[in-house]
């Protein structure tokens, strides 16, 4: 295989138009052809991408022009496209959530060490500068014992314009933004979650899914971590963090408030879904939701991440960590470094040319799914969940 690896796209809905931008202008990375069941996508990305085009996932994995698949149809596809993938020795980078089950994930996983290729689960915040810095410093010990994690988000979420099948595949926001979230407290404390405590919030008759989760972790170290989200479109955690978003980018005050104005007048469902029509790749609308920023960027923003040891308390800011410790404060400057997208093809580039492991793999990724599934069960049943398929954070 060359030096520059040959990238196709599974899917050109709304995802894509947050993908194939920032990993587009990697020198290493060569988007070759993508796959999508709307013809006018697929011309327009023949177009601007001048690769190949195709009108199923099948024909995208047998042509000899890629080298990997980037997987991002619907959530309940992930599983039968990544198999595909994988039988026709094409590598693999899915995206959250990696599937809507363990057995799928199991499926994956196995079909990926059968034909001898990497797998990876993306896109999550555990690629964040800031976050892999903040398990570089707790493993260190230089603060002394991890104590406990705390995460909180809220923003708007609930009021984007969503497809209410979307919205109930990924039940809210629980699939979709759930694993940013467990992947970081996850990397951070370890990898190794013993059990799950949720509840989940339906707050909006009009949305009728789940908009918010409060979640307790304890690794089997005993460490403990909680997980609070909510996605109503009320306070927003940016405001906690000099209106940094979550890309990195400036965040405006009135974001949440103009989300939902925008939302309530949209006079129908057929009219919400073809606002959100509009945003996939070719439509009018494309990229408004994209995390693609031309101005200022600091460091990208999952909420508001404290982590305790012993010795010290540290949190994020907007160019990288402040540190509490016994005898001073002090903040550590961070720079850009690879982020989102571009982290993640990154690995898997690392990976496949230079024969580097994959940290984000299919393991990784069920293990992370497993403590999604756990919230919703533990909201259901109302008491803890003990889990199974847990692995550690990568050295």
């Amino acid at each position: 295989m060359s030096e520059v690896l040959r990238l196709g796209m599974a899917g050109l809905g709304v995802a894509s138009t947050q993908i194939m931008p920032p990993i587009a202008k990697l020198p290493f990375i060569k988007i070759t052809a993508a796959a999508d069941m709307r013809a006018d996508a697929v011309a327009k990305f023949r177009e601007q991408y001048r690769g190949e085009g195709f009108n199923s996932v099948e024909e995208l994995c047998a042509s000899p022009n890629i080298d990997a698949v980037y997987i991002a149809t619907p959530n309940s596809l992930h599983a039968e496209h990544a198999i595909i993938a994988a039988k026709n020795k094409k590598h693999i980078i899915v995206e959250k959530p990696m599937a809507m089950n363990l057995a799928e994930c199991d499926a994956m996983n196995e079909a990926a060490d059968k034909y001898g290729v990497k797998l990876l689960c993306g896109h999550t915040h555990s690629f964040d500068p800031p976050i892999r810095k903040m398990r570089e410093i707790v493993k260190s010990g230089e603060l002394g014992k991890l104590c406990m994690i705390n995460s909180w988000n809220y923003n708007e979420f609930m009021y984007r314009p969503r497809m209410k099948h979307e919205l109930a595949m990924t039940r809210g926001v629980v699939l979709n933004q759930g694993p940013h979230h467990v992947d970081i407290v996850r990397l951070i404390g370890g990898g190794l979650v013993r059990s799950v405590r949720a509840m989940t919030g339906v707050w909006d008759p009009a949305r009728e899914w789940e908009g918010s989760y409060t979640c307790f972790l304890e690794f089997e170290d005993g460490t403990p971590a909680t997980l609070v989200y909510s996605g109503y479109g009320f306070f927003d955690t940016a405001e906690l963090f000099s209106w940094v978003g979550e890309g990195g980018q400036h965040r405006a005050p009135e974001t949440n408030l103009n989300v939902r104005k925008s939302l309530r007048e949209v006079r129908s469902a057929e009219e919400e879904e073809q606002l959100k029509e509009g945003m996939r790749f070719g439509g009018k609308r494309e990229g408004e939701y994209s995390h693609v920023w031309s101005g200022e960027r600091k460091q990208p923003f999952f909420g508001h991440t404290v982590v305790s040891c012993q010795k010290g308390d540290i949190r994020q800011t907007p160019d990288g960590l402040k540190i509490y410790g016994e005898t001073e404060q002090r903040e550590i400057n961070l720079p850009a470094g690879s982020r989102g997208r571009e982290a993640e093809v990154e690995e898997l580039y690392d990976a496949v040319v230079n024969g580097r492991p994959v940290f984000h793999g299919g393991r990784w990724g069920a293990a992370t799914l497993e403590v999604c599934l756990a919230m919703l069960e533990s909201a259901k049943q109302r008491k803890e969940i003990m889990l199974s398929h847990q692995v550690a954070s990568p050295e």
